[in-house]
């Protein structure tokens, strides 16, 4: 449980620092790290209203609200004080979504300025949980997906992990995860760590 924490909280600071890193030194960027797996991913061309959606460029992930309350409140962490709030947080959140809405999951999030301790966690928790919701029911073939607003059947996944030659504080191991169709991103994630 505490690797998975630390997890969410490494993609989380890789997120928030890739806006600062020049392209060319930036791990997150390259695609020529081996495969570790791959799979071919489903999905249903239709999803119940409320819902949330994770957009990348063209495309977006959407989730019922329905599918999305039961994704976390079977597989999110609640060992830590600031992990049990950030779940309670998104579970109410989604709760109180008006019906017929499709909804951006980052219009969810709690503003981290200002914030400090357990609630500055539960808010990085609460951003880290919606991109594990996200990549968790996607990978279960059971979040719909659309490019150019028109909803796609299938999509291919890829997790590659590679040793990248310039460290970054220290890590230099970098995991990657790309969901796909064509030449569109769905989905992406990248985290480093040491090994």
């Amino acid at each position: 449980m505490a690797w998975e924490s630390m997890r969410y909280i490494l993609v989380l600071i890789i997120f928030l620092t890739s806006s600062r890193v020049y392209a060319e030194s930036d791990p997150c960027e390259l695609n020529t790290y081996p495969v570790k797996w791959k799979s071919d991913l489903s999905h249903p061309v239709t999803y119940e209203l409320p819902a949330i959606f994770y957009k990348s460029s063209n495309s977006k992930v959407i989730v019922s609200v329905s599918k999305a309350i039961d994704f976390v409140e079977r597989n999110m962490a609640t060992h830590k004080p600031y992990l049990e709030n950030a779940k309670a947080f998104i579970v109410s959140s989604l709760s109180e979504l008006p019906k017929n809405k499709l909804v951006d999951h980052s219009s969810l999030w709690i503003l981290t300025e200002g914030l400090q301790g357990q609630e500055l966690n539960k808010a990085i928790h609460v951003m880290a949980g919606y991109q594990g919701l996200f990549e968790g029911v996607l990978l279960n073939n059971d979040a719909t997906v659309s490019i150019n607003d028109k909803l796609i059947a299938s999509s291919n996944a890829a997790y590659m992990v590679g040793k990248y030659p310039e460290p970054v504080h220290g890590l230099n191991y970098v995991h990657k995860l790309v969901v796909s169709n064509s030449d569109n991103i769905v989905f992406s994630k990248c985290w480093l760590d040491g090994k």
